[in-house]
């Protein structure tokens, strides 16, 4: 309770300073500079978790509080056609998000540093646009950054991206997983109508780490305050190549938004296949409607159309998720989380969600075991 009581005093205060704002990015210089148009913005996100109820089996345990992001960047625009990313999260130990670069005067866009990796739906939503605020397990053996050279390219209906990444670029500039990769993925909506669209996507990734190190993935139990419920891989030490694939669908029916997709990690040399699935499901219950990017092939948040300081409610959305991580094949895990979110966008920088986790794990070796977590989290952003 004295968790919960800090972060609700902690929330109405910054809801009066954000009240104010009239954008998610502040914008701190913008002008002319040598006969050149220039652009400054900045933005600035924290995410904080606080425990409500739990039923915790043996060998899971719960953190009452985690700070999970607390993120600073900045943009800068120059000439209209480069663009300048820098970004850092100083949750619990200082780590960089994003450094790149990217030009924007051709019909292909390029893109030279360290940014996120073109593969699968669940890792193109951002953060604070997902439907539950946690990335689904299943997503989790997917690359996040890379350091490398990109492209983008879009049609009317379908985009294009890909790129080249290295592992050789250091430890504070690699992903998730130190790797050699080439990646891609590819979108297209066949059906759009005047209320909604229908969206599908391929993705793959040819990977390969330092040699002797072994491949080896991991899922989550989809909330950051549950530990001991994660199904992992074993150590495949008989090769370090492996290859990503996935398949994604979205379907848009006014404010209502269903997904899904499936990921297969297939090792070289006849080693083991790990894969997973999840599917979504999401209304607004206040009629706002998520915007699309072909460009990028992902959908953004929620804005209400009535918002708080207005005089209205804010926007109200429920959503539901099931997914499933297998990584069982050669001796590993398996985990199924089930989750139910409530959320409330009271004004545009501003999202509050409780929402309900039960976690299943089946370990390798192991007798099964279930958790079911309650979670308040509120997001604060400018």
């Amino acid at each position: 309770m004295k968790h919960l009581g800090r972060l609700c005093i902690l929330s109405a205060g910054v809801l009066l300073c954000l009240w104010s704002i009239p954008s998610p990015a502040l914008e701190l210089a913008k002008g002319d500079m040598f006969g050149e148009f220039y652009d400054l913005r900045g933005y600035a996100r924290i995410e904080e978790d606080i425990l409500l109820a739990r039923h915790t089996a043996d060998g899971t345990r719960t953190e009452s509080t985690n700070l999970r992001r607390a993120r600073l960047g900045f943009g800068l625009r120059w000439r209209n056609d480069w663009v300048f990313h820098l970004a850092g999260n100083f949750a619990h130990h200082s780590s960089l998000r994003d450094l790149w670069t990217e030009y924007r005067g051709w019909p292909v866009r390029i893109e030279v540093g360290r940014f996120l990796e073109p593969f699968s739906l669940g890792e193109s939503i951002a953060p604070s646009d997902r439907l539950l605020t946690s990335l689904p397990s299943p997503a989790e053996l997917g690359p996040d950054y890379g350091f490398g050279i990109g492209f983008n390219y879009r049609g009317s209906t379908w985009g294009l991206a890909g790129g080249a990444f290295t592992r050789h670029a250091g430890p504070s500039l690699s992903g998730r997983y130190a790797e050699d990769a080439l990646t891609a993925r590819g979108t297209w909506r066949p059906l759009v109508g005047e209320d909604g669209y229908l969206h599908v996507g391929v993705s793959g990734s040819l990977r390969r780490g330092q040699a002797g190190s072994g491949v080896q993935l991991f899922g989550t139990s989809e909330s950051s305050l549950m530990r001991g419920m994660s199904p992992r891989s074993v150590l495949e030490t008989l090769t370090d190549r492996y290859r990503l694939i996935a398949e994604e669908t979205l379907m848009r029916l006014g404010p209502i938004i269903v997904l899904g997709e499936m990921i297969q990690a297939q090792l070289a040399d006849g080693g083991p296949t790990w894969h997973g699935e999840y599917a979504e499901f999401g209304w607004c219950i206040t009629g706002e409607q998520r915007s699309y990017s072909t460009r990028y092939g992902t959908i953004g948040g929620i804005s209400p159309n009535r918002p708080v300081e207005l005089g209205g409610l804010g926007a109200w959305e429920v959503a539901v998720r099931w997914s499933k991580t297998d990584l069982s094949d050669g001796g590993g895990d398996r985990g199924q989380v089930r989750s139910f979110a409530l959320n409330w966008y009271p004004t545009d920088p501003v999202r509050i969600s409780v929402s309900l986790h039960r976690a299943h794990l089946e370990p390798f070796g192991g007798s099964s075991r279930e958790t079911t977590l309650g979670q308040l989290q509120v997001q604060l952003g400018l």
